[in-house]
C-alpha cells in the first residue's frame, strides 16, 4: 500500500505543477481529463493513506504527524480549488498556488521527518 501511496503523491505533485503552469502562463484551465484524473488520484491518495493510518494505529505508533498532514492536505486542496477556478482573478490564482505549494512542501517535510511528539 505504501508504494501506491507514494505513486499517488508523485502524481498529485506533477498534476499540481502542470495545472499551476497552465494557470500562470496562459491563464487557462486544465483539460477535462486532467481535472478528472486529479479527482481520481486524490481519492486513491486518501484511501491508501487511510489504510496506512489504520495500520499505524493498530501498531500503537505515534500518529500526531499524520493528523498534521491531513490538515495540510485539506488546506492544499482548498487552495487548489480556488487557484484553478476559471472565475478566479490572477491574484487569487497566484495566492492559491502559493498556499497549496507551501502546504504540499509541509506535507513532504512531515512525511520525511515523522516527528514523534508533534503536539
Amino acid at each position: 500500500m505504501k508504494h501506491l501511496h507514494l505513486l499517488t503523491v508523485a502524481l498529485i505533485i506533477v498534476l499540481f505543477i502542470y495545472q499551476s503552469y497552465l494557470v500562470l502562463s496562459a491563464n487557462r484551465s486544465a483539460p477535462r481529463i486532467i481535472k478528472i484524473s486529479t479527482h481520481i488520484v486524490y481519492a486513491l491518495l486518501i484511501l491508501s493513506g487511510g489504510w496506512m493510518l489504520m495500520q499505524l494505529m493498530a501498531a500503537q505508533a505515534p500518529v500526531q504527524w499524520v493528523f498534521a498532514k491531513i490538515i495540510l492536505l485539506i488546506a492544499a486542496i482548498s487552495a487548489s480549488v480556488k487557484a484553478f477556478n476559471p472565475a478566479a482573478t490572477e491574484a487569487q490564482s497566484k495566492a492559491g498556488i502559493a498556499v497549496a505549494g507551501a502546504a504540499y512542501i509541509g506535507i513532504i517535510i512531515l512525511a520525511y521527518m515523522k516527528p514523534g511528539n508533534l503536539f
